[in-house]
């Protein structure tokens, strides 16, 4: 049966189980449930910060299905699709930056540590795998209309841009908002980088691998896919 013969309610069914929208949403409520579990528990809101850094992390994921819905209303009409995946690839590396907030692991909180490790993680999963599944859309899209290799560049460019966000985000405490709130600043921060590189090896080594690790993680999601199919 072909999507147009179904009713629209089956349709939008259809379009949300071919895009991974369950399993991000069930995820998404196992982070709720755990994080609402500390708060009864403990009695305070540590850790709040988490639910804020995932609904970031579904900004990525919506945007991509976006896309997808653009291109099959109009397939001709490249340039909504486009400026959608250019807020896409802004907001992208909220969704792998929860990595990084195991860093608040290290802080001494009076409540079992295997509680808010586990916590952390699956936050932490939620997050990289709304970015990878929006990837995953959006190189789809890309391949489409620019070809394969095209689309696989586009993958290796969006995972080192990502190494570059999530850097700035946790080193330099920058939000994706300020691109356009602040865009002087990061202009000057960047163009005192590129002229001279080699004194920031540190910054360079974190962005080669928060962007290897994002790459990593997509190709082995993409692999672990195909061998199912076949």
């Amino acid at each position: 049966m072909s999507h147009s013969t179904l009713s629209p309610r089956a349709q939008t069914h259809r379009f949300l189980l071919d895009h991974a929208f369950y399993p991000v949403a069930a995820c998404t409520a196992f982070c709720a449930a755990m994080l609402a579990g500390r708060y009864a528990v403990s009695g305070t809101r540590h850790y709040g910060f988490l639910a804020w850094n995932l609904f970031l992390a579904w900004l990525p994921y919506l945007l991509s299905l976006w896309a997808v819905s653009l291109r099959r209303a109009a397939p001709d009409a490249r340039g909504p699709w486009r400026v959608v995946g250019l807020m896409w690839l802004l907001f992208l590396p909220n969704a792998p930056y929860i990595v990084t907030d195991f860093l608040h692991l290290l802080r001494e909180r009076p409540f079992p540590i295997l509680y808010d490790l586990t916590l952390i993680f699956a936050f932490a999963w939620t997050g990289l795998l709304l970015g990878l599944v929006s990837m995953k859309l959006m190189q789809e899209q890309v391949a489409e209309s620019r070809g394969r290799l095209v689309g696989w560049a586009f993958v290796i460019a969006a995972s080192g841009l990502t190494g570059v966000g999530i850097y700035v985000g946790r080193v330099l405490r920058w939000n994706s908002w300020h691109v356009i709130t602040r865009p002087d600043r990061i202009f000057d921060t960047f163009a005192d980088a590129l002229a001279d590189p080699f004194s920031r090896i540190g910054a360079l080594a974190h962005v080669a691998i928060f962007a290897g690790l994002v790459l990593l993680c997509y190709v082995s999601l993409i692999g672990l896919r195909r061998g199912r199919e076949d």
